[in-house]
């Protein structure tokens, strides 16, 4: 099948899809002539490759079939779409201000030899259709130097395309800032048209709705700040906020905190390091912990780095799984701690190990714990996967995630990988992708931020810059940031079999 081949219509007379003995399905692994070699995650494609976006694949069934087979079309499809199979995944980020997940893409060539092999099993014929709506399985990228999709990694299950898409706000991010309005306007509307195309048009949305949606989510991003500062003594409650400005104005970063906080909070950072080949196999567990009780009567400094040294990191390394390091899409690093001696836990320990350090039901201590993170839910997640249940403890009052503070600050809807946005803030870092590392360094990120937005807002009104009344990512320089929010504890998942590593949580 080359280019648009013809649609043909699924007509099989009384023969029935279903009634093919689905063990005839030869598991034989199938390596594509279009997958690529010695590709690194990150890397740009080559210019001029065809992709389909993934999303389309997968509504394939419901868009190019009729509606009495799409059924069976697409029971057949899920069954053979990883069967000895590994597709090739690439990604562009959303560049506009919807927020939308980033785009996923295969080559147009894997696709093809797809519908090749689901032809080898049928009495019909799948194709790309013809005409124009061929032209949304081929996409080219690239042109007037607009990016094209980088390399994300090979998947060969649900599983693993999951674990690839979690690790893209850690890969490079490509820089609009030197095309022309032009050429960004080109390319803007060429991504719309391509997510647009990813619609199965079955359930439209209302736009304004989903643009309220958007600048809910882009607000929620400044409260996080301003919820930080209130927590660091940078910001007071609004009640005592009528002028932020005034209030704060003859602060220097050489002074105490301005604002005296009702009680203290501990600030507890969390990253976990799974194994790239097994995600339930969690390798490594990183926290860092800063106590405000420390930092009162502190100036915090330049940037916030003279609290710095207030901060505890703990480094955890499991020990069945030490021989475990990534290397297939990050450079694992379990034995270069930069701050500290890691330490080796027994998996049926660490949990009772990380509550000695967040806090549980037993613990004396039982003033409120923020959870901070980079894209938090991952590891609040994967902290149920080790046992231990952060909903459960009754101190755990906020999360903060570092992705949505940067986002704020540049307000752009995507988002940086930990070391991009360590560079980006001036903070001196090595050996990412260790569990301890990355939380230090995630805490330490969270504190730049916070001085950083407080000195500059300031400075800015003295200026005679005022925020507009209608900014989409702002609440107004009076608001604090609002109530702490906790995200809701995920619906547990029924077990995918007797193979299931996920440990019970201990509440």
């Amino acid at each position: 099948m080359e280019g648009c081949g013809g649609f043909i219509p699924y007509s099989r007379g009384s023969e029935d899809i279903s009634e093919f003995a689905w063990s005839s399905i030869a598991q034989i692994p199938i390596r594509s002539q279009y997958q690529l070699q010695d590709m690194e995650a990150g890397d740009k494609s080559e210019k001029g490759l065809l992709f389909c976006p993934w999303k389309l694949i997968r509504l394939y069934p419901y868009s190019h079939v009729g509606k009495e087979n799409e059924g069976d079309v697409a029971e057949l499809m899920k069954t053979m779409l990883f069967l000895g199979r590994a597709w090739d995944f690439f990604y562009l980020l959303d560049p506009g201000e919807n927020g939308r997940d980033p785009l996923l893409l295969v080559p147009s060539g894997q696709f093809e030899e797809f519908l090749d092999d689901m032809n080898s099993h049928l009495v019909i014929k799948l194709s790309i259709p013809t005409g124009q709506a061929c032209e949304k399985f081929y996409v080219t990228f690239g042109d007037g130097d607009t990016p094209r999709p980088r390399f994300l990694g090979s998947a060969d299950s649900d599983e693993a395309l999951e674990a690839l898409k979690i690790r893209i706000h850690r890969l490079p991010i490509d820089d609009l800032k030197g095309l022309s309005a032009t050429t960004l306007k080109g390319y803007k509307d060429k991504m719309d048209e391509v997510y647009n195309s990813c619609k199965s048009g079955k359930n439209k949305k209302d736009p304004e709705a989903a643009k309220m949606r958007r600048i809910e989510r882009q607000k929620g991003c400044g409260r996080m700040i301003k919820r930080t500062q209130r927590y660091l003594g940078l910001r007071n409650l609004a009640a005592f906020n009528f002028n932020f400005s005034s209030s704060v104005r003859g602060w220097h970063v050489n002074m105490p905190a301005p604002f005296r906080t009702k009680d203290s909070v501990r600030f507890v950072c969390i990253d976990i390091e799974a194994w790239e080949r097994g995600m339930h196999d969690v390798t490594e567990v990183g926290l860092a912990v800063l106590d405000t009780a420390d930092t009162v009567g502190i100036p915090p400094g330049t940037d916030g780095r003279d609290w710095f040294p207030l901060m505890r990191s703990y480094h955890f390394r499991i020990r069945e799984h030490i021989d475990k390091v990534n290397r297939r899409y990050v450079h694992g690093c379990p034995h270069l701690f930069n701050f500290g001696n890691s330490e080796f836990v027994r998996s049926q320990d660490i949990c009772r190990v990380i509550g000695t350090i967040i806090g549980d039901h037993q613990s004396k201590d039982k003033r409120p714990v923020i959870m901070v993170g980079h894209d938090i839910s991952q590891d609040l997640d994967y902290l149920l996967k080790v046992g231990f249940n952060i909903w459960h403890v009754p101190h755990f009052t906020d999360e903060i995630d570092t992705k949505s503070m940067f986002q704020r600050l540049e307000k752009s809807s995507n988002g940086r990988g930990l070391a991009t946005l360590c560079d980006e803030l001036g903070i001196p870092g090595r050996n990412f992708h260790n569990a301890g590392n990355d939380a230090t360094y995630t805490l330490r990120a969270m504190i730049v931020m916070a001085v950083k937005q407080m000195v500059q807002n300031p400075v800015r009104q003295a200026n005679g810059a005022r925020e507009p009344e209608n900014d989409e990512w702002s609440d107004g320089s009076i608001d604090d940031g609002g109530p702490p929010l906790v995200s809701l504890e995920p619906v547990p998942r029924p077990p995918q079999g007797p193979a299931s590593k996920t440990r019970k949580p201990v509440w």
